[in-house]
């Protein structure tokens, strides 16, 4: 049997999620919440045997992290060949802040 979740426990999570929930939409947020603790008290009672490591995701990935090495930088003249506008040490680009504001 599913048990709802208070309405104080709903309106808790939905600030911290930053939702808006009209009244009809916390009942339905609540059986909802109900439900998905639920199925996680149904997936604690799982008896997994012994040595299996975690499972994190269906594609093993690894560190994409490269070894930091010192390379020789692109002369200015071939970084700035591309750029729209520039004043030959830096890029030019339209104001977007204005400090006023």
């Amino acid at each position: 049997m599913v048990q709802p979740i208070d309405l104080e426990t709903v309106k808790q999570v939905a600030k911290l999620a930053k939702l808006e929930l009209d009244d009809a939409r916390m009942d339905e947020a609540s059986s909802q919440l109900g439900r998905i603790l639920e199925y996680v008290n149904q997936l604690e009672s799982v008896e997994c045997p012994d040595g299996i490591e975690p499972f994190y995701g269906v594609v093993e990935s690894k560190d994409a992290i490269r070894e930091d090495a010192v390379a020789p930088s692109l002369p200015r003249n071939e970084v700035f060949k591309n750029s729209p506008d520039s004043d030959g040490e830096y890029y030019r680009v339209p104001k977007v802040l204005d400090r006023e504001s």
